[in-house]
Formats: structure tokens, C-alpha cells, sequence
């Protein structure tokens, strides 16, 4: 197959260009995937911004849905497809031997293929990145099948916000029925973390967010929050305390990155409750906490980073037997050529822009 794919490349810190990349040779063990929509999300604004270390140059974009049109034999046999098939794509397999492989935890395999983000576009195949024309199928990814008849809007988020937000609220939260849950942060991942739980059989649902976020507040309730708390006008802790009759959150999910917000969990929590950690602030980020309350409150301390793979199929299992519109957070689509712009807006760096979700186009 002849031809070249627009790719959105990241060059340098704040420095993207749209290049051309010569359509790879398919070996038996590879395949081409025709991009049909790609997520944007708050790690790819820090990417772009330098804020997290990258081997440059790469092609932004790793929450992909596309279809399959080149497929080698090998292939085939690996991730059980053929050409026509509709997949999300995760670079979470691992290369099966090192010591995280071993046990279960390929999503931290340094050798794995890394969609959008750790693996360079220098080399052929060079397709590595979601906000392209084409993205190649490495053997050692994930290749979820998702039915034609789900909206692109809809199956794009699956393998990656949905996926997330059960791993994170269900699996590392451990909520469970009849739980206070306090979900820090309403974009995206706050939306999907509110579904998981709500679907988990949480009591009351509360999340936080600032003044700007009134649409995000109104898609929180559709997505299970009982009570959105603006903490530009209202105490978080109060208001747990109060929704709580004082015993404060079963689970704190923080989702937005914000060490203000961080600090504020630690409060919200009750003894021995969970504290969930998902967002990102940056490497260089320091976030002093009160150590001393998750000493004398025995609260449990946890990180979350993407998702396991079988969350990928958890989440798909969820939206189709809810039959829930979760494409409804969906609020902006741009095309590959305003990339550049959406993950601007996605960091709020453009005032007449807020999206909840937004996704690109090719």
C-alpha cells in the first residue's frame, strides 16, 4: 500500500508540526489502522508543554478508534482480527518477560509500544502517535473489537476514559454499594469515575469543581453525582461533612491534578478511607500533604495510572448493557490541522474554549 499519513508530530516542547510519514511495508506480524476519531486528554497538554520527559519526536494521540485495512497473517492470529474489523487500540501489552510483564502489570513494561507518547516516531514504521491518518498495529498492543453500531464519539472514549474510570473509582477505590465517594475534578475522567461508581452501587456522589465548570457540573449529574460543589463558592470539607453527617468520604478521587485539590483530599477523607491519586501535575511538581493523618487515620494512600487491560472490555460491558450516552461529554471536534489549538483549549489556555471532551478528526 502505497502513500504517505499526515501525523501530528511533536518536535520540541510547545512545537508541533503536521508531517508526512511514507505508509509502512506490513510484515507478517503488523497491520494498518485507518484513524477514525482520536481522544484528546489532559496528559496530552502536558506532553506538549514539556511537562513530562518524552522521547522526541513522537506523534501525539493515544486514545484510538480506527479500522482495520492492512493486516499480516501473523497478526491476524495474534489479536484475533481481520481486515474491516473497528478497534480501540492500547499500547499495553509488554514485551511478556521483565518483571512487571511477570506479574500482570504490562502498562508499565518499558519495553512496550507506547502510543502518543513513549515511543519515538523516528524510525520506521514511524505511525505511533493516534492524531494521524494512519497508526500502525505493533504486535505487542491491545486491540479491543467495538461494534459498528456504537457512535464514534461514544467508542473512541472507551479504551481510555471509561476504561479509567472503572480501573480507577472501582478497582484501586474499591467502591463499593453504599459509599460516600468525593471525586475531585468534573472534566472527563471525573465523569467517567462518577458513572463507574454509580454503577458500583455508590450512596452519594459529590464532585468538586471551579466556576467556569457550570456545563461540566450538569453532565456530572447525568453521569451519577448526586451534588456538584463549586469551590469557588462553597468549603469542600464542609460540604462533605455536612452531605456525611460528619464521617466524611469512603473514597476521595482526585482527578484534576491540582495540589490544592490534593490537599483538600486529605481532609475529606474518613478514617480509614481510600485516597485515589489519578491526576497529573507535572514532574517537577512538589504537593506538600499532612503525612500525619494518613498515620493517626490509617487512610490508604493510591496511585492510578491507566488501566488495566480487561478494563477496556469491563468498561465496554458497562456502556452496552446501561445502553448510557456516554458520547454526551463529548463537546468539541476538531480537525488534525487545529490540534494544536484543542490541546490549548483542553489546558484552558483559550478562554472562549472549555471543552469537556474534545477529539480529533483526521
Amino acid at each position: 500500500m502505497a502513500g504517505t499519513s499526515r501525523a501530528v508530530t511533536l518536535l520540541q516542547p510547545d512545537k508541533i508540526e503536521i508531517r508526512e510519514y511514507p505508509i509502512p511495508e506490513i510484515p507478517p506480524d503488523g497491520g494498518l489502522v485507518a484513524v477514525e476519531m482520536g481522544g484528546v486528554c489532559g496528559s496530552d497538554v502536558k506532553y506538549f508543554h514539556g511537562k513530562i520527559e518524552l522521547p522526541l519526536p513522537i506523534i501525539l494521540g493515544h486514545e484510538i478508534l480506527g479500522r482495520v485495512v492492512k493486516l499480516g497473517r501473523e497478526a491476524a492470529a495474534i489479536h484475533g482480527l481481520k481486515e474491516g474489523d473497528r478497534i480501540i487500540l492500547k499500547g499495553a501489552l509488554g514485551c511478556g518477560r521483565c518483571a512487571d510483564c511477570r506479574r500482570g502489570a504490562a502498562r508499565f513494561c518499558k519495553k512496550r509500544t507506547s502510543y502518543g507518547g513513549r515511543t519515538s516516531c523516528t524510525n520506521p514504521p514511524h505511525l505511533f502517535g493516534g492524531f494521524a491518518d494512519y497508526v500502525y498495529l505493533a504486535p505487542d498492543v491491545l486491540a479491543t473489537k467495538v461494534s459498528d453500531a456504537l457512535p464514534a464519539e461514544a467508542a473512541v472514549l472507551i479504551g481510555a476514559v471509561m476504561a479509567n474510570g472503572f480501573q480507577w473509582a472501582v478497582r484501586r477505590g474499591g467502591v463499593k454499594m453504599g459509599d460516600y465517594v468525593l471525586i475531585q475534578g468534573p472534566g472527563q475522567q471525573g465523569l467517567a469515575c462518577a458513572f463507574a461508581a454509580r454503577q458500583a452501587g455508590a450512596a452519594r456522589i459529590f464532585i468538586s469543581g471551579i466556576g467556569r465548570d457550570t456545563h461540566r457540573f450538569a453532565l456530572a449529574e447525568r453521569f451519577g453525582a448526586h451534588r456538584t460543589i463549586n469551590v469557588e463558592k462553597e468549603n469542600v470539607v464542609e460540604v462533605g461533612r455536612e452531605e456525611t453527617g460528619g464521617a466524611m468520604a469512603d473514597v476521595v478521587l482526585d482527578v484534576s491534578g491540582s495540589p490544592k485539590a490534593i490537599q483538600t483530599s486529605v481532609e475529606c477523607v474518613r478514617r480509614q478511607g481510600t485516597m485515589v491519586l489519578a491526576g497529573l501535575t507535572g514532574d517537577s511538581t512538589i504537593t506538600p500533604m499532612a503525612m500525619d493523618k494518613f498515620v493517626w487515620a490509617e487512610i490508604r494512600l493510591q496511585g492510578a495510572f491507566t488501566a488495566d487491560n480487561d478494563a477496556t472490555e469491563a468498561a465496554m460491558r458497562l456502556i452496552e448493557s446501561t445502553k448510557f450516552p456516554v458520547e454526551e461529554m463529548v463537546s468539541h471536534i476538531f480537525p488534525l490541522e487545529e490540534t494544536e489549538r484543542c490541546i490549548r483549549a483542553v489546558g484552558g489556555e483559550i478562554p472562549e474554549l472549555y471543552p469537556t471532551k474534545a477529539l480529533i478528526k483526521p
